[in-house]
């Protein structure tokens, strides 16, 4: 009991350290490689591929962009725009009653045509928020908003680019960059400010601070008066998902300030276009602006105010432009603004996913989890064709699996997951195909060895015996059998040991003789049944008809290599039957036919020995042999008795196609060179 104990320990120890060891090595490379942040670009690929595939949305009519295009540019006078015009256009807008108006253009001199009647315009229209550039740690390079608008009414309007040159994240909030006199001022992002503002309207509280809802209202309001630039913001009971620096692909990243993974609106138009035009000339309908948040930037191709995006399948701009390839988007700044504010007050009022990410000991164990998984497919299927299935499969439902997480706003790791998933199962399915090829081959070896000593030496050994029980032999005629009885042991290892070097197919028949499993079926067996009746058989020595055999029938078939080898050891078991067990035959037949849609062979004798002692030797090695056989050739294998006198036995199979031969060729080559790999 401790014995078998043992063993089977051992063979769980070597099947961890040949099979499962390399494929977890493998998850753990995965790992260690998305945390140096080799993986962040394909991670963002797929990201955006999957934001890409999400279904279409129905635009927000909440939200209305005026763009100024080329037309616009012409038709008042070039870059930038005259201030009296869009002094006009605020006031026009300021008519039909818009909620907010976000003003995406710098306007921070003071001293350019017409700036009196917009500066008059900024100070009349309550509801205009301007725009600002602050975050840069050079001062010449920031952008001061409009003087006429206090500060309250002034968003910045500073993007983040990831390294790879596109954006998928907004900053919400941040500070400047300190000076020496005061630290750095906090300061709200225009989207952040219109969306404020929106939802003050519908009585939706603003909060910003380090301390939850249910805190007491002394605590909020201290936090709330001088809170973090990382701090959660929230509207009412809806939080915004601050990034993270190792939020969902990104490793390391710049997390400075509150920053959002930007959930693009997926619709060629987030919302309802017009142009500085349509609005001089009132070519719009009132309700489109009534009660709207109503957002003015450049849209011209001309002016450079965009950026790339992946992540949505087209934009304003690329539609302008025929833009096909949904790869590599240019995305107007007001657009971007449009679907950052549209994401926040989307969320608050309709319950729309924000796009949320795991905790890190989550997403690692997802990928260990995945990865284990992908060891357990290359063991579970004997087969590897199987084996690559089923790994083809499970990467499927993980690719639907990241899919529609992404569409309920969980974005999970992918990249990394599949990789362990596939490296993980493709090196478990090499290194235990390689097990199990090496078994296979022993045990190949083992049973073709027992099969030629069957076939040979103990069949000579058989007649022996016999013929010693019987008195036949002399003491010179017994040394005689077993002296070749003993040369025909020897060849047998001779041959099976040669088989093993050269990785060669033979059929041993004796000890000068082995044939080669490659050549025509009808020769092999023609030639197993020549040299079987030569053997010294006293049961072939009366039988005085023969019908020469014809094998040529089965050259229409395409046989395996070891269905040919079975075909011969059943035909060479068969007629070793004969000679053992067919007492008085004096006919013996061999006939192969096709009838039917079926091969079959049959050996036929009409001695007594055989037919009497059917039932003894149903269960002997050579019946196991035969019903084997017939088993993998899908037909069936049967011995009955020959009327009046004698003995039938039957192998009969169905015709197959040509297809099952090659598959079964390309899996043979390519085990042969696994395993000359793994020798390697």
């Amino acid at each position: 009991m401790a014995t078998k104990l043992w063993t089977t320990i051992k063979q769980r120890v070597k099947l961890w350290r040949e099979v499962i060891l390399p494929g977890a090595l493998i998850v753990g490379i995965v790992i260690l490689v998305r945390c140096t942040g080799v993986l962040q670009v394909q991670e963002w690929m797929a990201f955006d591929y999957f934001l890409q595939l999400r279904p279409s949305e129905a635009v927000d009519q909440r939200i209305v962009i005026v763009g100024i295009n080329e037309d616009d540019l012409k038709n008042m006078g070039g870059f930038p725009i005259p201030d009296r015009y869009l002094a006009r256009m605020l006031n026009i807008l300021h008519e039909y009653q818009p909620r907010v108006i976000g003003l995406d253009l710098f306007k921070d001199l003071q001293n350019s045509p017409g700036r009196d009647l917009l500066a008059q315009a900024l100070k009349d229209i309550p509801n205009i928020i301007g725009i600002e550039v602050v975050l840069n740690s050079e001062d010449t390079l920031n952008i001061k908003p409009p003087p006429e608008l206090p500060p309250e009414r002034v968003g910045f309007a500073d993007f983040i680019v990831d390294p790879d040159g596109k954006m998928r994240r907004y900053l919400l909030a941040s500070r400047t960059w300190p000076k020496e006199t005061s630290p750095g001022e906090l300061k709200y992002s225009l989207a952040l400010r219109l969306a404020q503002a929106y939802l003050a309207a519908e009585d939706i509280s603003f909060e910003h601070g380090s301390i939850e809802l249910d805190s007491t209202s002394i605590h909020t309001q201290a936090a709330t008066k001088n809170p973090k630039s990382t701090d959660p913001i929230k509207f009412a009971q809806t939080k915004l998902p601050r990034f993270l620096p190792n939020a969902g692909g990104y490793v390391g990243a710049d997390a400075n300030g509150n920053q959002i993974l930007l959930n693009f609106r997926v619709h060629s138009k987030p919302c309802q276009v017009l142009s500085l035009i349509d609005i001089v000339e009132r070519k719009f309908n009132p309700n489109l602006i009534r009660g709207r948040i109503i957002i003015i930037g450049m849209t011209a191709a001309s002016v450079k105010d965009r950026v790339s995006t992946a992540a949505v399948k087209s934009t304003i701009f690329s539609q302008k432009q025929r833009n096909s390839s949904n790869h590599y988007q240019l995305i107007d700044g007001v657009e971007v603004h449009a679907h950052a504010t549209s994401q926040i007050i989307s969320a608050v009022l309709d319950q729309r996913p924000l796009l949320r990410v795991w905790t890190e000991p989550w997403e690692y164990l997802w990928i260990i989890l995945w990865g284990l998984l992908g060891i357990a497919l290359g063991i579970v299927f004997p087969s590897p064709w199987k084996s690559l299935l089923s790994i083809v499969i499970a990467s499927l439902i993980l690719t639907i699996i990241g899919y529609f997480l992404i569409i309920v706003g969980w974005w999970i790791p992918f990249v990394p997951t599949l990789l362990a998933l596939c490296g993980a199962g493709l090196t478990t399915l090499f290194f235990d195909r390689n097990l199990r090829f090496d078994f296979e081959q022993r045990s190949l070896t083992i049973e073709r060895t027992f099969e030629a000593v069957h076939n040979g030496p103990l069949q000579h050994l058989a007649v022996i015996l016999r013929s010693t029980e019987e008195n036949k032999l002399s003491s010179e005629q017994l040394r005689s059998q077993l002296q070749c009885l003993n040369q025909e042991l020897r060849s047998i290892y001779k041959s099976m040991k040669q088989e093993v070097l050269t990785q060669s197919e033979g059929f041993y028949l004796d000890d000068h003789l082995t044939l080669d499993i490659e050549t025509s079926i009808s020769e092999l067996l023609y030639q197993v049944y020549d040299n079987t009746l030569e053997r010294d058989f006293p049961c072939l020595a009366t039988i005085k008809t023969y019908i020469p055999p014809n094998f040529a029938p089965l050259e229409k078939s395409h046989f395996t290599l070891d269905q040919k080898w079975g075909l011969c050891l059943f035909l060479q078991e068969a007629l070793c039957n004969v000679g053992k067990h067919g007492r008085g035959a004096t006919r013996l037949d061999v006939i192969c036919s096709q009838e039917a849609g079926w091969y079959s062979i049959r050996i036929i004798d009409n001695g007594v020995g055989l037919g009497n002692s059917s039932n003894s030797i149903a269960g002997n090695q050579g019946t196991k042999q035969a019903q084997e056989l017939a088993k993998k050739l899908k037909g069936k294998f049967q011995r009955y008795l020959n009327y009046p006198q004698g003995t039938i036995c039957e192998l009969s199979w169905p015709i197959s196609g040509r297809w099952r031969l090659k598959l079964n060729k390309w899996l043979r080559v390519f085990s042969k060179l696994n395993f000359k790999i793994l020798k390697v």
